[in-house]
């Protein structure tokens, strides 16, 4: 699949080697340019990737480092696995079925904006608000973006010291705040750590904290041009 005459070139990690080699040779088939990580130590080096499709065990700190990147990513998960990865842009479990997984490419690609709105939803802003110069909206906007870095440093001192309960109060304040403006990825991200907060192993917490700042570099940048410059 291309776009403006670019290949989309994709990362497939999985250990499962059948899981692993299907889920390749459809998106090959699809027109994606794929390369495959098992997990197992071989080192690639890392192209500005458009998507990665990942079982989130199988090379957790590659993964994680590219959910830093803010590089969108579609989870391969098992019956019974917990959905500690709320900030994918879609879960597939397995055995993977192609219609659900052309689907989910297709969600996770089209969550994608132009370079100026990157990740945010400018529909559900319409949706909520109206339109995108909806004096709400800018106000509502302004408000998230005077807040939204002192609630992340919060997150990262919370899972220093330890306070889940505060970082759980943050995630779901971010959480709700974000979507109202069009955030959904940092929505997303806040609602998968709120979900785990007061329970979660602090690798998990670590990794989905990581998540939020991501998705914050990422998208913010999008939110302050839209609420200072509406019909962006």
């Amino acid at each position: 699949m291309s776009v403006e005459g670019q290949t989309r070139r994709v990362l497939v990690i999985d250990r499962n080697v059948t899981v692993a080699l299907m889920v390749g040779s459809l998106l090959r088939r699809w027109g994606f340019e794929v390369q495959r990580d098992s997990g197992q130590g071989e080192v690639h080096p890392d192209p500005d990737w458009d998507l990665v499709v990942a079982d989130p065990q199988s090379n957790p700190d590659r993964l994680s480092a590219l959910r830093r990147k803010g590089v969108p990513w579609v989870a391969l998960i098992s019956a019974g696995d917990a959905r500690e990865t709320a900030d994918a842009a879609a879960w597939l479990y397995k055995p993977v079925e192609a219609a659900e997984l052309q689907d989910a490419v297709t969600r996770a690609l089209s969550s994608e904006t132009s370079s100026t709105n990157v990740g945010v939803d400018t529909a559900a802003i319409v949706e909520l608000w109206g339109s995108l110069d909806h004096p709400g909206f800018r106000q509502v906007a302004n408000a998230f973006l005077g807040e939204i870095d002192k609630r992340v440093h919060s997150m990262v001192e919370c899972l220093s010291n330890g306070n889940r309960k505060q970082l759980h109060l943050e995630a779901h304040s971010v959480g709700s705040a974000a979507a109202n403006v069009g955030g959904m990825a940092i929505s997303r991200a806040s609602r998968a750590l709120e979900a785990v907060a007061l329970a979660g192993d602090p690798s998990t917490l670590r990794s989905l904290v990581e998540a939020v700042e991501a998705a914050c570099r990422r998208d913010l940048p999008a939110i302050r041009k839209l609420s200072s410059d509406p019909g962006s």
